[in-house]
């Protein structure tokens, strides 16, 4: 029997993409409550966060974006578009309130040269929301212009190189904010789009398989040995030409954000092997207790995002609240911002039906 049909198999929602997800959401809060609230601990807390909050976590989402558009119902230009212009806009509304805001409450008296750029920095920086953004932008157009998968992978290629022959630092604040959504401008364009791209179109090709898949256990046995190999043959080639590409993910530092096509590859593997061994947990039969919050988490990531952040921003800017950098304070918070957050997701949810 031939592994992939001609037509869709895997309709609806993935256990294995939820509990991807899900997790996904918790190593972010704590690489967020390590890097602005407590700092990095010492030791094997630090592996642990940074590979957990690396590449376990962002280029999870954008991987996961991808194979959500594949699994997406309405994908029509319109729509897609629609959608993206939203995450835009809640972006910057997310740099306002939960950065721009309590910087300004917190420099109240002492209004100078030096907040003003502080706030638009803030306000204006470059982060995952208005990157997701772009890609759907991009898929709209992909959809509208009717192109094909080979399409953006020359596409992806092809940023891929813009990157690295586009990368000046630009003092200005207003022009760094613009060019800092499609290359590595400053110190606050964090998602790039010529840098991240190629994290949706994997997924999207990997959704293309997968929601045509007869057999699954068979596609993630298969995937998971291409994985490792792709990983440990990367692994190898790079120890051999004298440089790590592990090393972003254990060390703390803006590199993470502003990687190379390698890194890239790499990445895939590991997140492909990932998701692989998450098939076979979602295979167990695991007590809903376990199960029920890390979906939830999944389903309602957008506004758990925000509410982490709010959370985050507002205590370090407006709170002596300094805890230290201690490895179960930095999981206890974490646990904690994490729960508080999804409880506001709940209520939002609830909130929002009530209206409709």
């Amino acid at each position: 029997m031939d592994v992939f049909a001609t037509y869709n198999v895997n309709e609806g929602r993935q256990p294995e993409l939820d509990w991807a997800r899900g997790l996904a959401v918790f190593f972010m809060v704590c690489v967020h409550v390590a890097e602005e609230m407590t700092g990095i601990p010492p030791g094997v807390a630090a592996y642990i966060i940074n590979f957990t909050g690396g590449a376990l976590a962002a280029p999870v989402f954008m991987f996961l974006l991808g194979a959500g558009l594949v699994y997406s119902k309405d994908k029509s230009p319109g729509r897609l578009a629609r959608r993206g212009c939203l995450l835009f806009a809640l972006h910057y509304g997310l740099n306002l309130a939960a950065f721009g805001i309590p910087v300004l409450i917190r420099d109240a008296g002492a209004w100078d040269g030096v907040t003003v750029t502080d706030f638009w920095n803030y306000v204006l920086e470059v982060d995952i929301l208005a990157f997701a953004g772009l890609v759907f932008l991009l898929f709209a157009l992909k959809e509208k212009l009717g192109l094909g998968t080979s399409h953006l992978i020359l596409f992806t290629l092809l940023m891929s190189c813009l990157n690295f022959l586009l990368i000046y630092p630009i003092d200005d604040v207003w022009l760094a904010a613009v060019a800092g959504l499609f290359v590595h401008v400053g110190e606050y364009s964090f998602f790039p789009f010529c840098v991240w791209i190629a994290y949706p179109v994997m997924g999207y090709i990997f959704g293309g398989f997968l929601i045509r898949c007869r057999d699954k256990g068979h596609f993630y046995r298969y995937l998971f040995i291409v994985a490792a190999l792709v990983v440990a043959a990367m692994t190898l080639a790079s120890r051999h030409y004298g440089f790590s590409l592990w090393k972003e993910y254990f060390v703390a530092t803006s590199d993470f954000y502003f990687r190379d096509f390698l890194q890239d590859i790499m990445a895939g593997g590991i997140i492909c092997a990932w998701i692989s061994m998450l098939y076979a947990v979602s295979r167990l039969p695991l007590p809903a207790v376990l199960t029920r919050p890390v979906f939830r988490l999944s389903r309602n990531i957008t506004v758990i995002y925000c509410c982490q952040w709010l959370i985050i921003g507002w205590l370090t800017f407006l709170t002596p609240f300094s805890p230290p950098p201690v490895a179960y304070v930095i999981f206890g918070l974490g646990i904690l911002i994490t729960a508080l957050s999804d409880v506001a997701a709940l209520l939002y949810k609830k909130y929002s039906v009530k209206r409709t």
